[in-house]
């Protein structure tokens, strides 16, 4: 922005501008409730993004109040017609999110005078605060106050078997259905919610961001992990969406996320891919992986820190744990991964012989019903040890 005021001093011309006015945020606050300021600065970051992607690179971008201020460092040949593009795309990309679906965009060009960049910057620059405030910790609803069809954020603890403790947190995307709370994925898949996968990945990846940042402002550290669909991620309008809340997240602070791709268990090529395009944003990078797979030369190079699977069902319904082969072909899988520098994880562990077999196969990290259930909140890094473990399912 300073170097662009500098530019347009220099040259003493008119610039012209594009101004973009949000139309109903009312509606947009009252659907959003409570959650408006976490809703508000998706908004107008997100398309903050959007428009820079659009736009030249000397160009500028300033969200304002109720809109955005566009800077042209060349005047476009038809600057009307180029406003009227970038304004059709802005209403594309808020219809394609339904906290923003009520959205509408009003756009008008005018040209001003270099001096006057100076007062627009200014009026867009928020005070300097006196000193960094804590951030609220990020609440999960009981279902009992939210809606039917509604995404929440829940917690999946992930049990280090090495250091016997919970080591991390998964934030889980969960739709509200019949008052019950249920794994977004699974839901639809059996066509149970309505909601769609790009709600689950924005709900999930804007709660964990606020959940690191609330812990950062009280000097404490968390490591959370979420998952991305690859039809977002292949559709770019969402996938800037997606990057534009990764922004929000301080370059220093992004290892403490851990991101992997879903629905490419069985393509790893594509797999690996995605995780390299996603590599430069600074995140954890975690693969996953159909149980036992050996295969995994592939991400060779990618960044790749934690491989997961999942534990396969009981067999019958008095389990006996994993069937011998099963338990040999974690063990490969866990050299696989050993071979490229990363640990493993079994995640959907059901019962207690699985958790067992699956530790003496070398498996690190663990998740599921039988180490600890979900929960509304992250569970803090805390030691846990098996035998805590066993002695919790023998008093259930």
């Amino acid at each position: 922005m300073k170097t662009f005021i500098r530019r347009a001093l220099a040259a003493g011309e008119r610039i012209d501008v594009g101004q973009f006015r949000l139309l109903n945020l009312a509606a947009v606050q009252e659907r959003a409730g409570e959650n408006w300021p976490s809703v508000r600065k998706k908004v107008f970051t997100a398309a903050t993004q959007f428009l820079v992607n659009r736009l030249g690179a000397d160009d500028a971008v300033i969200p304002c109040e109720e809109g955005f201020l566009v800077l042209f460092a060349k005047a476009p040949d038809d600057p009307a017609a180029v406003l009227a593009a970038l304004n059709d795309a802005l209403m594309t990309f808020f219809l394609g999110d339904p906290e923003t679906r009520p959205l509408a965009v009003e756009s008008t060009a005018s040209r001003v005078d270099a001096d006057d960049i100076t007062n627009l910057a200014q009026a867009a620059k928020p005070a300097p605060a006196e000193a960094p405030a804590l951030r609220p910790l990020p609440r999960t609803r009981a279902t009992s106050e939210c809606r039917e069809n509604e995404v929440i954020a829940h917690y999946r603890p992930i049990w280090d078997a090495q250091k016997q403790a919970v080591a991390f947190n998964a934030c889980l995307p969960k739709v509200v259905i019949g008052g019950r709370a249920l794994e977004g994925r699974r839901a639809i898949s059996t066509g149970m919610a309505k909601a769609s996968q790009f709600e689950l990945d924005a709900c999930a990846l804007g709660a964990a961001i606020e959940m690191i940042l609330a812990m950062a402002s009280r000097q404490k550290r968390i490591r959370l992990r979420v998952a991305i669909h690859a039809s977002c991620w292949s559709d770019s309008v969402q996938r800037a969406e997606l990057m534009a809340i990764l922004d929000t997240l301080p370059v220093p602070l992004r290892k403490r996320l851990l991101v992997r791709i879903d629905g490419l268990s069985g393509q790893l090529a594509a797999q690996a891919s995605a995780l390299a395009e996603l590599a430069p944003s600074g995140v954890g990078l975690m693969a996953e992986i159909p149980f036992g797979e050996t295969g995994l030369e592939i991400f060779d190079g990618v960044g790749v820190s934690l491989f997961s699977c999942s534990a396969p069902p009981p067999v019958n319904a008095n389990s006996e744990g994993l069937l011998d082969h099963d338990a040999k072909a974690l063990n490969r899988m866990v050299k696989a991964g050993i071979a490229l520098k990363a640990a493993s994880y079994l995640h959907d562990v059901r019962d207690l012989l699985v958790l067992k077999a699956g530790m003496t196969s070398g498996i690190r990290f663990f998740s599921g019903q039988a180490v600890i259930p979900d929960r509304t909140s992250p569970s803090p890094t805390q030691p846990l040890s098996i035998v805590d473990i066993c002695r919790v399912h023998k008093a259930a």
